[in-house]
C-alpha cells in the first residue's frame, strides 16, 4: 500500500515531469490505476481545502496520438463542497483546471469515436498525467493480421518443412508437420511469398494482407516444374488469444463445434447461455427451482440422468451437465452439478467456445471425467478503456 508521504512525492509538477519521465510513470500509475486500492484523503485531512492546478493529456490507447475533442467531468467526491468541472481537450490532447481543491474526484471521458472511460483518483498536489481511450471497435493486439496456409503436394499430401518467405526473405518460417505455416508479422497490403523445399519446384504467389484479418492459402508443389494451379485464398478474422491456444487448429480438424468473436458478435447475446441457442445437440435447460437460471446441457446429458440429490438436499435436475474450462482451468464439474455461466462469465469478455458433446476428438487437456460433455471457453486478453498509459 501506498501512503500519502509516498504519494506526494511521486506527485511532481508538469515541468519535472517532463524532466523525470520515471517518476511521472510513477506517480500515473500510483495515483489512476488502483485508485480503489489507494487510502484516499479524507475532506477533514485536505489540508483547509488547499487549492492546486492539474493537468491531464487524454490519448488514443493504440496510436498514442492525441485526442483533442473529448469531453472531460471532473466531479468532486469526499467531503469537498467544490463543484465538478467540464472541459474539452485542446489539439493537444490536454484540458488543465487551474484551480482545484485537494480531495477525492471522479474522472470521467467521453468522445464520439472512442470507449467512453470512467475512474476514480485523489488530487493531492500541483502535477500533470497522462490517460487513454480505446477506439470504439478497436482492441489493443486482439487480432492476428497475416497468412495462414496449408502447404501440400500434387497428391494432396502435407508437406512438412517446407520454407515460407516474405519480405524478400526477411520474414520467414517453415510449415509444421501438419503442414500448416504462420506469418503473423505482415504489414496489410500486397506481398509476395516463396515457398521451396529441396526435391520441389520453388513457387511464389502475390498474396494480399488486410489488417486485422488472417489470409488462408492452400498452395501445392510441384516434384517437376509444370504449371500448378492457382493457390486458394480465403480471408477470416482471427484473435491472437485463439491462434496460440491452438482454437483454429482444432477446428479445422473438424472435432467439436466452435463459436469464434465474430460469431459472438453478430449473435449479440445479452447473457452467456444465449449463445448456445440453436447449436444442434445443445439444450437450453431451464432451472426447476430457480426461474431467473438456465443451464446448458449437451445431447449425451439427456441420456444420462443423474441418481441422488443435489450437494445441498434438494431433488436432481435429471439432467447430466457437462464440465466446463475456461482458460485451461477446470471451473465446473458437471455430471449432477450445472455451470452458472451467466453467473460469472460476460459474453464481452469471450474471445472463442469449443463444444465436445463427446469423447471422441476432444483435446487432451480437457480428457478425464468428461462423460456428459465438455465446454472449454477463451477469454480475451484486452486492455481496459480508459486504464491510464504514459506518464510524462
Amino acid at each position: 500500500m501506498i501512503d500519502r508521504r509516498t504519494l506526494a512525492r511521486r506527485f511532481a509538477n508538469r515541468e519535472s515531469c517532463r524532466s523525470r519521465v520515471a517518476g511521472c510513470r510513477a506517480w500515473i500509475w500510483a495515483t489512476v490505476i488502483p485508485l480503489l486500492a489507494l487510502p484516499l484523503t479524507s475532506g477533514r485531512e485536505a489540508v483547509a481545502q488547499e487549492m492546486v492546478s492539474i493537468t491531464g493529456r487524454v490519448v488514443d490507447g493504440i496510436t498514442g496520438d492525441p485526442i483533442p475533442g473529448v469531453a472531460v467531468t471532473v466531479a468532486s467526491r469526499g467531503l469537498s463542497v467544490q463543484p465538478g468541472f467540464q472541459l474539452e481537450t485542446d489539439s493537444e490532447g490536454e484540458f488543465t483546471v487551474p484551480s482545484i481543491a485537494v480531495g477525492e474526484y471522479r474522472l470521467e471521458l467521453s468522445h464520439p469515436r472512442y470507449n467512453p472511460a470512467v475512474g476514480d483518483f485523489t488530487v493531492m498536489r500541483t502535477g500533470g498525467f497522462e490517460t487513454s481511450m480505446q477506439p470504439v471497435g478497436h482492441s489493443d493486439g486482439e487480432l492476428v493480421t497475416g497468412i495462414v496456409g496449408v502447404l501440400t503436394d500434387e497428391s494432396d499430401a502435407l508437406l512438412g518443412g517446407v520454407t515460407v518467405r516474405a519480405g524478400q526473405g526477411q520474414i520467414g518460417t517453415f510449415t509444421d508437420a501438419r503442414g500448416e505455416f504462420l506469418l503473423d508479422r505482415l504489414i496489410p497490403g500486397q506481398h509476395v511469398i516463396e515457398f521451396s523445399m529441396i526435391g520441389y519446384a520453388p513457387r511464389a504467389d502475390t498474396i494480399r494482407v488486410t489488417a486485422g484479418r488472417v489470409t488462408n492459402v492452400r498452395v501445392s508443389l510441384s516434384v517437376d516444374p509444370v504449371a500448378l494451379d492457382p493457390i486458394e485464398v480465403s480471408v477470416e478474422r482471427r484473435e491472437v488469444r485463439l491462434q496460440n491456444v491452438d482454437f483454429y487448429h482444432r477446428r479445422h480438424m473438424g472435432f467439436g463445434r466452435f463459436i469464434d468473436r465474430q460469431d459472438i458478435e453478430n449473435r449479440g447475446p445479452a447473457e452467456m447461455t444465449d449463445l448456445f441457442t440453436g447449436i444442434p445437440g445443445v439444450e437450453i435447460y431451464p432451472d426447476p427451482f430457480n426461474g431467473i437460471e438456465k443451464y446448458v446441457v449437451l445431447r449425451i446429458g439427456r441420456l444420462r440422468i443423474p441418481t441422488g440429490p443435489r450437494s445441498d438436499g434438494l431433488p436432481g435436475y435429471h439432467r447430466c451437465f457437462p464440465r466446463v474450462y475456461v482458460d485451461g482451468v477446470l471451473t465446473a464439474n458437471g455430471g449432477s452439478e450445472p455451470a452458472h455461466l451467466d453467473s460469472f462469465l460476460n459474453t464481452n469478455a469471450i474471445a472463442g467456445i469449443e463444444i465436445y458433446h463427446t469423447e471422441a476428438g476432444l483435446p487432451p487437456q480437457f480428457a478425464g471425467g468428461s462423460f456428459c460433455g465438455v465446454i472449454a471457453v477463451w477469454t480475451r486478453i484486452t486492455g481496459s478503456a480508459g486504464q491510464p498509459g504514459r506518464g510524462r
